[in-house]
């Protein structure tokens, strides 16, 4: 059941990436921008040659054997540990690897990636649902990191048996030194 749920989200994220750029280049470079709502969110057609935040333009083929090794590695990983992946990690590794590949198309392709999401009321990137999946992905690998896996680890550690026979000897030792 998990593989074919990752399946799914990297098939759907890499369909929605490439319709949606599809759309942007047939719609939208010819005209370059489109206000969505105004001082918040508009829509304008970008060639990126680099990575996040135009880093290292011009680096395509780093980038494109760098995400290939990503990628595969964790398409690997959740064929391999597929029984002992928890459900969330799962999830997030699957939507890092489905963005991945959206991006990966468009490197391969053009030679860039097609970005289009702009936010106004910030300075930051203009982006793509490729990078939406890797960032969304990378935050819940995080959170599942830092908060899931911390309180199945904490539990492990205080086991009911070290805790009963803890309990014992302390009492036992209170027993004895009352008397």
């Amino acid at each position: 059941m998990s593989l074919i749920l990752w399946s799914a989200i990297i098939v759907g994220s890499v369909i929605l990436d490439q319709v949606t750029k599809f759309l942007v280049v047939r719609d939208l470079m010819p005209i370059s921008t489109h206000m969505v709502w105004e001082g918040v969110l508009r829509f304008r057609y970008v060639e990126n040659t680099g990575a996040a935040f135009g880093m290292l333009k011009g680096q395509r083929w780093f980038f494109i054997i760098l995400s290939t090794i990503a990628i595969v590695g964790i398409m690997i990983y959740l064929v391999k540990c597929r029984r002992s992946i928890p459900p969330l990690f799962g999830i997030a590794l699957a939507m890092i690897a489905g963005g991945g590949i959206g991006n990966q198309i468009d490197r391969i392709a053009n030679g860039y990636v097609v970005d289009f999401i702009e936010f106004l009321f910030v300075d930051f990137a203009v982006f793509n649902v490729a990078d939406c999946f890797v960032t969304v992905g990378a935050c819940l690998l995080i959170f599942d990191m830092l908060f899931l896996e911390r309180q199945l680890f904490l539990d492990t550690k205080t086991t009911p048996k070290k805790s009963t026979s803890a309990t014992a000897k302390e009492t036992d030792s209170d027993a004895v030194s009352h008397d």
